[in-house]
Order: C-alpha cells, then structure tokens, then sequence
C-alpha cells in the first residue's frame, strides 16, 4: 500500500519484457521449418499445470490479496507496530516498494486507521517461467473507509486523493508449495480508469 501521490504510474519492465517477447515468439511462430530439419518424434514432456483453470488462479489471486489487506489493516488496528508480517507477504518490487513506503510513513510518525478493500479483480494472465506461475490481475482498491493520520491523529491525507485506485497486481508462487501466492508487483494503472 503506501501513500500512493508518490508511485510510479509508468508500466513495469516486466510488462515490458512480456511485450517484447511475445513479438519475438509471434515472429518465429511465421517461418515455416526447413525442409533439412527432421520432424518431431514424440512430444515434449508436459508440466502439471499448478492452477487447474484461469478461475482457480483468480480465485487463489483474490484469496492472496485479500488476505494481504486484511494483514494490513491488522497490523495497524492498535497505531504503529512491525509489519514484519505483512511484509512477507510480499516480494521483489512490491516488497522493495513497502520497505521504502514503511520507512518514509514511520520517519514521518504517520499510520493508517480504518480497513481497505478491493474490488471489480480481473484476470490478465497466468504464465509459468522457471517453475514459477505468474499470475496478472487488475483490480480496484478501496480506500474510502481508511486513513494516513499523524502522531498527533491529524490526516495527512490529500482532500483530493481519489478513493478508488485501479490498479495492475502481480502474484508469483514461492517455494516449496506451488500454491502459496505472494504480491510481486503493485502499480495504478496508467490507462483508462476502470474503477
């Protein structure tokens, strides 16, 4: 979460990467193999899929976030406390962004107060790379019922800021269960407000 008036609104390099690599992929798909290569002979050897349909892997996406907020919101209900719990549930991007976030909101004695939901979650897309799933979604933050307070209870909170964030949300599974999601990305979505 954080104070969102400081967040990058560009698309991520992962995004990046993805596009990039699927022009490359589309591009080979088009070349006919030569006549001098020898056709297949038996099919490659298949991976389990570890979500059996897209909505299991929403349905374990919307779990995971669920359970991210919740974790949150827990871990202010009674002012300032560690966050060590939340924060594993995070990793790569997404974490490095909350440590920074967390660090800046405690130099400034700031907390949050209230709860935070989300909504309207959509699945982008499941993708498998080195034994790892990825899973895209975007959905749209709530954050009416919350607030950004001071030491002193004051907010510190824009009038202005908008209550209702979309946003593009990455889960990637961890070892050793194959099923355990954590939040690898989190960024507003640059395009069209689907919230």
């Amino acid at each position: 979460m954080g104070i969102v008036g400081g967040r990058r609104r560009t698309v991520g390099r992962m995004v990046m990467a993805a596009c990039v690599g699927s022009l490359l992929l589309g591009a080979a798909g088009c070349t006919a193999p030569s006549p001098s290569e020898p056709a297949p002979t038996s099919n490659p050897p298949t991976v389990a899929p570890v979500f059996a349909s897209d909505e299991e892997a929403l349905a374990a996406a919307t779990e995971a976030y669920s359970n991210y907020l919740a974790t949150y919101d827990a871990s202010w209900a009674h002012g300032p406390s560690p966050m060590d719990e939340y924060l594993a549930l995070s990793i790569g991007e997404a974490h490095e962004d909350e440590v920074q976030s967390l660090a800046g909101w405690e130099a400034n004695g700031w907390y949050a107060t209230g709860t935070t939901t989300f909504d309207s979650i959509r699945l982008q897309g499941v993708e498998r790379r080195s034994g790892v799933v990825n899973i895209s979604t975007y959905l749209c933050l709530d954050i009416s019922k919350g607030d950004v307070v001071d030491a002193s209870g004051s907010s510190v909170v824009k009038t202005d800021q908008p209550t209702r964030l979309p946003l593009e949300v990455e889960f990637e599974t961890t070892p050793p269960s194959p099923t355990d999601l954590k939040i690898s990305r989190s960024e507003i979505w640059s395009g069209t407000d689907f919230c």
